[in-house]
């Protein structure tokens, strides 16, 4: 497999794109479970409906931009949005609330800087 270094990544009219510097899919019932992910290397569950997602690679500083999703149901119409905070260079917060805080079957978070 090759790979591709590079310090900025541009269209072909120069406009500049940003890729997620880290993703993650997982249950947070019970004990956490990550079905899928890129950069992250381990989940914190800090309490009910509130998780820490930890990278592998961390960034250059706490300024990204996280955002995320959460749903109980495996139907497509009823994601919610959740509250997401970059708070630290190694970690990104994450939490569900409807009428209180809860543990979400599915969740789902991005981080782009």
């Amino acid at each position: 497999m090759s790979t591709i270094k590079v310090d900025n990544l541009q269209t072909t009219g120069g406009a500049s794109l940003y890729p997620a510097r880290a993703w993650v899919n997982f249950n947070g019932q019970g004990t956490p479970a990550i079905r899928g992910s890129g950069n992250v290397s381990s989940l914190t569950d800090i309490s009910t409906g509130k998780f820490g997602v930890n990278l592998s690679s961390v960034t250059t500083d706490a300024n990204g931009a996280p955002c995320c999703v959460w749903a109980n149901t495996a139907a497509v119409d009823v994601f919610n949005i959740a509250s997401a905070r970059h708070n630290s260079t190694s970690q990104f917060l994450m939490s569900s609330f409807s009428s209180g805080f809860l543990d979400p079957l599915y969740f789902s978070g991005i981080l782009i800087r």
